[in-house]
């Protein structure tokens, strides 16, 4: 790893299994295509024997990959950030992530974004049955997302708590539910032992990127998150028809998670490298 001044950002690929699908190895070519001359760091379990062409292999717990929740654990996790010191950002691209440009990132390290990923989309209250989105909802999605290495340790670090009650917190509880947030921001407080953002990312009862998303600027109030048009134009998850014609039928720089992007791209007359 590198020991000199720090590096704009790096790829960081992890994955839970020792062989590649052939959608998965779309995924990688787009990542090599795209990120020819970066830094490049597969994050896997000791004893998997998996090499992925150009990129540096980075060995953690096995425990760690067994699960979300146990995923989730490694994206909470000091030592896991504190690899990537020498870099001023880590770029998550997760195997499921077609990547189509890198033309945003410069600007979001500009703005000194701490963290951006894809939207969400909600469901036309009026035609459920059909799934049909009618809205976009703010959300920074971690399979594909963009992370400001030092943010994240502050954050990590952080023996206070500011403004546990404020937009971000109840924009995501309406959603999930007050009680249990209030109950883990009340046993967070009284602890005394450990710093408050490792008790409570340790009990925290929902997705590390709902995490990063809602909560992080409870532990250091300059994390700074995108606008919701910004989330669009870095990334797309699930419709991509529809997120599309919200970023006024410009292609983002990546499109994550189970869709049939392949189809979509023909549709739209684009060809991956």
């Amino acid at each position: 790893m590198k020991t000199n001044s720090k590096s704009d950002f790096c790829i960081v690929t992890p994955f839970h299994k020792n062989s590649l699908n052939e959608y998965e190895k779309i995924s990688l070519n787009s990542i090599l295509n795209t990120f020819k001359n970066e830094d490049k760091y597969f994050v896997t379990f000791h004893d998997n024997n998996l090499q992925l062409p150009n990129f540096n292999k980075l060995l953690f717990e096995k425990y760690y990959f067994k699960s979300i929740d146990s995923y989730n654990k490694l994206c909470y996790s000091l030592e896991f950030y504190r690899k990537f010191i020498n870099y001023k950002y880590i770029l998550i691209c997760h195997l499921d992530v077609i990547v189509l440009n890198k033309n945003l990132i410069d600007q979001i390290i500009k703005k000194k974004i701490s963290y951006i990923g894809a939207p969400a989309g909600k469901k036309n209250i009026f035609d459920r049955t059909r799934k049909k989105l009618w809205g976009r909802r703010f959300f920074c999605n971690g399979g594909f997302s963009l992370r400001n290495t030092n943010d994240f340790i502050k954050v990590l670090e952080s023996d206070q708590i500011s403004k546990p009650i404020n937009f971000l917190t109840i924009y995501e509880c309406l959603k999930s539910g007050f009680i249990k947030y209030f109950e883990l921001i009340n046993q967070t407080n009284s602890q005394k032992k450990i710093k408050k953002a490792e008790f409570f990312t340790k009990n925290f009862y929902l997705h590390e990127d709902t995490f990063w998303t809602y909560f992080a600027k409870i532990f250091y109030d300059k994390f700074k998150l995108p606008t919701l048009n910004e989330t669009n134009k870095f990334a797309f998850d699930g419709d991509p028809f529809f997120f599309y014609m919200k970023n006024k039928y410009k292609l983002p720089m990546a499109l994550h998670g189970h869709y049939n992007y392949l189809n979509f791209l023909k549709k739209i007359g684009y060809q991956l490298n």
